[in-house]
């Protein structure tokens, strides 16, 4: 059975705050000119009330609607002060619900208490500021769940059990209709909410989506720099240790010490020109021979061989004391440093050998034997 795909909550760290405050700064984006419109409704109605010799109690409705205004101004300018995202989003979708409450009872009166009982164009004034402030404003106060409700209810729902049921004569097919297209602009404003809350939910998720991947590009970065830190240093670190061998290479071709290489099976595989002076051989004609059978004197070959072979085959540096014979066949004695220079598992693979010859004439080379 195959587990579910987490979803954009499981997906979105805080994710109902967040989507809050999304629907939040959606609601206040369209609350100016909401309130602003409700204002010039507000003085045309109180026109109204003047034109039909109903002023004293247009008046105190104008009041109460300016108060009303103030109040839904004030939260709007308090909101639009705020660092955004905002930290409570819940307080002000509460607070705009309020001034919505306030606002749906304020056209809701002119329905009901204030509905004229003489006929003009006043009754139908009224229905269609209400209709007009209702389903006009679907679109601003739907982002935020109930906040449009809170308008629509008060403001609509009263006028219409008032007019059609108790106003004179009840009138079932009027009144029922009037409900029913009420239940019309609150059906379709729950839709919008959805609407709304599935597009900032897919904004909230492309937003996560894209703050992850600018953490891991900035991760990879980082981790590019690290590397390029790291290839630099071991090309300092190549460079230097090249450069220290071509100076160790100059060194030991240039010394004034003969010195040998041999490899594993104690073969020769280098020689310097102090070794081709001191011995007489050219390096074209050691190469590849074996240095004690080279180099060692007939009368050696018993008593020496061995030992400096063994310290050939050891990983760590050794002296021995031994004669040498030159091309010439004359017999040298020599005290050899041997160091191992390259070793792999143990075994020595390339080992170093610099002869110090000892000067002195043929009773120098007797007590050396």
């Amino acid at each position: 059975m195959t587990s579910k795909a987490p979803g954009p909550k499981d997906r979105i760290p805080d994710f109902r705050r967040r989507l809050l405050a999304k629907q939040v700064d959606e609601l206040f984006f369209f609350v100016p000119p909401a309130v602003a419109f409700s204002f010039i409704g507000s003085i045309a109605t109180v026109l109204v009330f003047y034109d039909t010799g109903d002023l004293l109690r247009g008046l105190a409705w104008f009041i109460y609607a300016t108060l009303v205004t103030f109040f839904r101004g004030l939260v709007a300018l308090a909101y639009r002060q705020q660092a955004k995202p905002v930290i409570n989003p819940a307080f002000w979708g509460r607070m705009m619900l309020i001034g919505n409450l306030l606002a749906g009872i304020q056209w809701g009166l002119i329905g009901t208490v204030l509905y004229p009982e003489g006929h003009g164009y006043r009754e139908l004034f009224t229905v269609l500021v209400i209709t007009s402030f209702v389903a006009g404003s679907i679109t601003a106060f739907s982002p935020v769940k109930w906040v449009h409700m809170a308008l629509a209810i008060p403001a609509s729902l009263p006028p219409a059990i008032y007019i059609f049921f108790m106003q004179g004569q009840p009138n079932w097919l009027g009144g029922g209709m009037a409900l029913f297209f009420i239940f019309c602009v609150l059906f379709f404003s729950w839709k919008q909410y959805h609407i709304v809350a599935a597009r900032l939910i897919v904004e909230l998720d492309n937003e996560e989506l894209l703050k992850r991947s600018l953490e891991s590009n900035r991760s990879l970065s980082d981790t590019n720099l690290q590397l390029r830190y790291q290839s630099e240093s071991e090309q300092r670190a190549k460079q230097e240790a090249r450069h220290r061998a071509q100076q160790l290479g100059t060194h030991v071709a240039r010394t004034l010490l003969p010195v040998i290489e041999i490899d594993r099976h104690h073969n020769i595989v280098e020689w310097n020109e102090a070794a081709e002076k001191t011995l007489g051989f050219r390096f074209n004609e050691v190469s590849g021979q074996r240095l004690t059978s080279l180099l060692l004197p007939a009368e050696r070959m018993l008593r020496d061989r061995p030992a400096l072979e063994h310290s050939f085959g050891e990983d760590r540096a050794s002296s021995i004391d031994t004669v040498m014979q030159t091309k010439r066949g004359t017999r040298m004695p020599a005290h050899l440093y041997i160091t191992p220079m390259r070793v792999e598992d143990g075994v020595p693979v390339r080992v170093g050998v610099i002869a110090i010859f000892m000067a002195g004439g043929e009773e120098d080379f007797a007590n050396a034997a």
